[in-house]
């Protein structure tokens, strides 16, 4: 009891906050995951539209349900304006002040804060949706969870091999972080929501977004990855006896070159450890 009133809480504190700021915070972190694209407008502006809205828009699709999960990006003009006058500000704002503005880190912890919250709120809601549509089918609210929790890594990666900046197998080929995260969170909610019914719908999102939280805050904090879920994916790999999926070689090329090489690798495929989704 103590800890469904504790997640009750959260629950109520995470849905106080406004979703217009959910929405600026969210769209300022994805733009400033492109700024290496800059020189290409075009490409630094679709990338990171469907980076950060991806999961969104392949889940309604999958869904096709336009009252109960449409569209975001077509469904109000408010989206897009934001995602445009972040994704300008954050990218081409004259002497790159609110580019520097995000880099401290307190700003960044704020705005991935915001992105969490979101992406475990679409997790939820196309779950919810997914058992609703489909009693009794296990596969629906378990693939719909996750795509709308890692979609936008999914199209983010087309776009980079269409245009030959993707480093390494793209995420549908050999899931990475967020796709493990993304069926993290939909599991975890499904089971404790739907399945064994041992928590609310608002007590299984506030378990979700917190963990997304922690991890995202104890991340930048610390300048770790801190994949969680690697562990686990090596067990369950063991397990089934299937080999898990090669180390990228544009990481493996830099590690052999030392540290600062490797962070640059890191960088160029950062977003396989960070979020995106559709609000």
């Amino acid at each position: 009891m103590e800890i469904s009133g504790t997640l009750s809480e959260l629950a109520g504190a995470y849905k106080a906050v406004p979703s217009e700021w959910l929405l600026l915070g969210h769209c300022l972190l994805v733009s400033s995951w492109y700024r290496s694209f800059k020189d290409r407008y075009l490409l630094c502006y679709w990338i990171g539209l469907f980076a950060a809205f991806g999961g969104g828009i392949v889940s309604s699709l999958l869904l096709q349900d336009p009252v109960s999960a449409p569209i975001a990006l077509f469904h109000s003009n408010y989206l897009g304006i934001v995602w445009t006058v972040c994704w300008w500000l954050m990218n081409y704002c004259p002497k790159d002040l609110v580019a520097s503005a995000h880099g401290l880190l307190p700003v960044r912890v704020v705005t991935k804060i915001c992105l969490n919250i979101l992406r475990a709120g679409l997790i939820a809601s196309r779950v919810d949706l997914s058992v609703h549509k489909y009693p009794g089918v296990i596969a629906a609210p378990l693939v719909i969870g996750t795509i709308a929790g890692s979609g936008g890594k999914f199209l983010q990666d087309g776009i980079q091999l269409a245009c030959g900046s993707l480093h390494g197998p793209t995420e549908v080929t050999a899931p990475g972080f967020a796709s493990r995260t993304g069926f993290a969170g939909t599991l975890a909610y499904y089971i404790s929501v739907h399945v064994l019914e041992v928590l609310k719908p608002a007590q299984g999102l506030a378990l979700i977004t917190t963990v997304f939280i922690v991890h995202g805050v104890l991340a930048d904090v610390l300048k770790q990855p801190l994949d969680w879920t690697h562990p686990l994916a090596v067990i369950t790999h063991a397990v089934a006896n299937i080999p898990m999926p090669a180390l990228q070689p544009a990481l493996k090329q830099a590690a052999a070159k030392g540290p600062k090489a490797k962070q640059s690798a890191q960088s160029v495929s950062h977003s396989s450890t960070d979020v995106k989704k559709d609000r």
